[in-house]
């Protein structure tokens, strides 16, 4: 029956239409297969050995493996900075920039600092004209003696600024 309608079909008319036909019939069939590939994928990516899972996360979440920033972070030598905050009562303190994002910074100090407290931060050899930069503690564990706090910039600094700090 296929065969009969094929034959009876008149070729002729739709015969500069045939590339197309053809070109949409192989899109078709490369876009299928592109799909298939990637949700088959899915199902049988190897999440590694359960003890690296953090508990309670999805295996397919891709950020519960990594770095859930949305900047990257880029560590260097350790550049002194100047901290100033309403909760140092007035003095100005001493710590070390040990990562820094276009998001914020890494700081360590030697005194703890309550998450959500502003800060404002200066390079050590930034030049006079420097403006402070304003962060947001978000997080502070201590390490040996000193804490390190992670830092989220209040708006994101110039980019003259931002090199200042490694």
């Amino acid at each position: 029956m296929f065969a009969t309608l094929l034959l009876a079909f008149d070729w002729v008319e739709y015969q500069p239409y045939l590339p197309y036909f053809v070109g949409c019939v192989v899109a078709i069939c490369v876009f299928s297969f592109y799909v298939g590939r990637r949700v088959g994928s899915k199902h049988s990516r190897k999440n590694g050995p359960d003890e690296h899972r953090p508990t309670g996360s999805d295996p397919g979440d891709e950020k519960a493996f990594g770095d859930r920033r949305t900047t990257v972070r880029r560590e260097g030598q350790p550049v002194p900075v100047h901290l100033s905050s309403p909760a140092f009562h007035g003095e100005t303190r001493s710590g070390w920039v040990l990562d820094r994002s276009t998001g914020g910074v890494r700081v360590t100090l030697d005194s703890p600092v309550a998450p959500g407290t502003a800060m404002q931060l200066l390079a050590q050899n930034a030049p006079d004209t420097t403006p402070w930069v304003t962060a947001i503690v978000r997080s502070c564990k201590p390490i040996g003696k000193r804490y390190e706090l992670g830092c989220e910039f209040e708006t994101t600094p110039p980019w003259s600024v931002l090199l200042l700090f490694g």
